[in-house]
């Protein structure tokens, strides 16, 4: 949870985040809503990726020393630049840690905009996937119609797809490629620049004065992915010191 849910200037959603997982019998850890969406936009904005780098080398301490079998995250879909730059943080946390550890831990993804049961055929036998029965089902939408900041959101995936979709909770396996590469099932980029949904929608923003600068894929989240792609091969390429 890299950030508090407060968007452009609202009031931060941690307190619904933190009942959610504690239903869940989940345990916040460090990292746990430590910026606002604002400082997170701006750091991308300044290309301010030490910053970046930094939150990398933490993760993968918290991998490496707790001995994880698994990491799962946001998948890369081009929807939101906080979901992908968490992408890219998981992906070079987990090449980290897999050189401090002997082994890195499985990574997995899930979609947030795209439909949740989306796995390519080839990933299919490697994909955890749970299909969950009524009870299971009612009690998630029960859980996400509880978190009021999310509403919105909620009615609005339910009306279009109906609650039956999101009985299958399907966990990809991250294939190896460089970081930052595009997720499988991301949406379809629709115009003729090609240009990520943020980067449309934020358009839109900065046009309404909502937003001053706009983050661009090849602007911002690309050179982010190419920073910590170099500094995962710098690191993994140090010697590995003697336990």
């Amino acid at each position: 949870m890299l950030t508090d849910g407060s968007g452009n200037g609202r009031p931060p959603r941690l307190a619904s985040t933190a009942r959610v997982l504690d239903d869940a019998g989940a345990t916040p850890d460090l990292l746990f809503g430590r910026f606002t969406d604002r400082a997170i936009y701006q750091a991308l904005l300044d290309h301010r990726f030490g910053l970046f780098i930094d939150l990398a080398e933490e993760l993968a301490d918290l991998l490496a020393g707790g001995r994880f079998e698994c990491v799962a995250g946001d998948a890369a879909e081009g929807f939101n630049p906080t979901h992908d730059a968490c992408r890219f943080l998981i992906d070079t946390a987990v090449k980290i840690a897999g050189r401090t550890a002997g082994v890195a831990p499985a990574n997995f993804d899930f979609l947030l905009d795209g439909p949740p049961d989306s796995c390519p055929d080839h990933l299919r036998d490697t994909a955890v996937r749970l299909m969950l029965d009524d009870a299971q089902l009612e009690r998630k939408v029960r859980a996400a119609r509880s978190y009021p900041e999310l509403a919105g959101e909620v009615d609005a995936a339910l009306g279009a797809h109906g609650a039956d979709l999101f009985r299958t909770e399907c966990l990809r396996p991250v294939e190896p490629p460089a970081i930052g590469a595009p997720a499988h099932g991301a949406r379809q980029l629709t115009t003729s620049e090609a240009l990520p949904f943020y980067e449309q929608f934020g358009a839109a923003r900065v046009a309404a004065g909502a937003y001053g600068r706009l983050i661009r894929r090849r602007e911002h989240l690309d050179p982010l992915a190419a920073a910590l792609g170099r500094h995962a091969d710098e690191r993994i390429s140090w010697p590995r010191c003697a336990s």
